[in-house]
């Protein structure tokens, strides 16, 4: 059975700091308080299990669980969302609004991740009887993941609250919004903590899955380049890619492994969000310790042949573009063949003749299913996913150098990406920067998609609104630059006096 990071639920009111009147002298001894909890080593780690299960916590919308999943792609060129989910299907065709449920449960979840990080960075300098490295790097872990999810709310919200201490008073919870310059300097705060910290490079395999040093710097590189902040872009991703014999990073030979279950933490592996069939067998609701630790994504994608709901559906557009190239012995792009599934000769999935089964026009989901079985049967899958892959980072740190000027620099890393494909060789020499960001965008889209990394890449690249409106798939006639960000929720606005809501909603 493989060994998850994410495999702990702690069974107290972490969630709840309701604080008990001065004139109270009894208190119920079984109940688990801020008071009695935060005393031993294995406290502080149960609370930094708690920050990181927020990220896969299915009933409270975490990032990489399948309402965040789904949401990172619908909205894109290459996917369209089934009609069944209302809020999903909204995203998909430009029609949410600040009370989208689904929207509402990403802001939520983000900032209770936030909030059980700020709990153990807090916690933290009372605990006894610790080794002070292993304290060290509990708060490093707890720094970096508050500001992952300060870093995916303001891609998905733009200008939000900042928390960094535990409330104390009733005038301490409502914050009015920080601007996106401020947000940003929080993250960068957070990632450099983590990346200067004395967390190891390098974690054992029944470790995998934890913030590492590396992980803060590639998260680090990759908050200067959404900044645009080019060379100390370049600056972070290089300590990575110049010392690959070090730190063990590299890509896989066989891109089909990174998604076949069997091959999961490997070399290529940045961050990656651990998912196993582990704990209980409820799916939603019930206590944490009831539900089990694997993700129902692949169910939720897949066929209805297959008994899968079909809640994803790739786009003619998306196979277009995967097909676009052929690889040097003119067979299809490795790449295509491992994300999508379609009509093609001798091809099968969940161990059907696709056409007799699926249709000769169908294009399904290939990429974290698990087609090698006959369905997808018990809805629990323990198929990891990526938050950063190694490939993000060649890719990043070569889009960083072009954009410095420094085309020549980044030909021998796009061409590790291309090489990994089986592509013909093309001649990068003489190109310019317009020539290179060409190719580096037609990569990334190929290279990730289902990964959930497009839209964010359109967005900063100034290219959302053409791509969409010329994929014409969708509600692409109801996009507009209002939908770029997601709006504040109204229950935000409701109840905080202090919120304003976005200036394009």
């Amino acid at each position: 059975m493989k060994k998850k990071l994410i495999i702990l639920y702690f069974m107290g009111g972490l969630a709840l700091l309701s604080s008990c009147s001065d004139n109270l002298e009894l208190q119920n001894p079984s109940k688990v308080t801020t008071g009695s909890f935060w005393q031993t080593p294995e406290d502080l780690e149960s609370g930094l299990a708690t920050v990181y299960n927020v990220l896969v916590d299915n009933n409270n919308a975490g990032y990489w669980e399948i309402q965040a999943m789904q949401l990172k792609e619908n909205r894109t060129e290459n996917f369209v969302a089934r009609n069944d989910v209302p809020g999903r299907y909204a995203v998909s065709s430009y029609k949410n609004t600040p009370s989208t449920s689904e929207t509402t449960g990403m802001y939520k979840a983000m900032y209770i991740g936030i909030f059980r990080a700020n709990q153990v960075i807090n916690y933290a300098p009372q605990i006894k009887n610790i080794d002070e490295t292993k304290r060290a790097q509990i708060v490093a872990e707890a720094t970096f993941l508050r500001g992952l999810n300060y870093f995916n709310l303001v891609n998905e919200f733009g200008s939000v609250p900042i928390f960094t201490d535990l409330v104390k008073e009733s005038a301490d919870y409502f914050k009015e919004k920080s601007t996106e310059e401020e947000v940003w300097k929080q993250i960068i705060a957070d990632f450099q903590a983590a990346a200067t910290s004395p967390l190891p490079e390098i974690y054992p395999s029944a470790l995998k899955g934890r913030v590492t040093k590396n992980t803060a710097i590639a998260y680090l590189g990759k908050s200067y380049l959404y900044l645009k902040d080019w060379a100390k872009a370049e600056e972070q991703f290089s300590k990575l890619v110049n010392n690959e014999s070090a730190n063990g990073f590299g890509l896989l030979e066989d891109y089909a492994q990174l998604f076949d279950g069997k091959h999961e933490n490997s070399k290529e592996s940045v961050f990656e969000i651990q998912f196993s069939r582990q704990g209980g067998a409820t799916i939603w609701g019930g206590n944490p310790s009831e539900r089990t630790r694997a993700t129902t994504m692949a169910q939720e994608l897949a066929p209805g042949e297959v008994g899968g709901w079909f809640e994803l559906l790739p786009t003619k557009v998306l196979l277009d573009a995967m097909t676009k190239e052929k690889t040097a012995d003119n067979n299809f792009d490795p790449r295509a063949l491992a994300t999508l599934a379609w009509n093609y000769p001798g091809s099968t999935y969940y161990n059907s003749d696709f056409a007799s089964k699926f249709g000769a026009n169908a294009i399904w989901i290939r990429k974290n299913q698990n087609w090698w079985n006959n369905d997808e049967g018990d809805w629990k899958s323990e198929l990891n996913e990526y938050a950063m892959r190694y490939a993000d980072v060649l890719l990043m740190l070569a889009e960083a150098k072009t954009m410095q000027g420094k085309v020549a620099e980044a030909i021998p890393l796009v061409k590790r990406i291309r090489d990994r494909a089986k592509l013909a060789t093309i001649t990068m020499t003489g190109w310019n920067q317009t020539q290179m960001m060409d190719e580096i965008m037609h990569q990334r889209n190929v290279e990730f998609a289902r990964e959930g990394i497009h839209w964010y890449d359109l967005r900063r690249w100034g290219t959302l609104e053409k791509v969409i409106k010329d994929s014409q798939v969708g509600g692409y006639l109801n996009y507009s630059a209002k939908y770029n960000y997601f709006p504040i929720p109204e229950s935000e606005l409701n109840n905080n006096p202090k919120m304003t809501q976005n200036a394009n909603w």
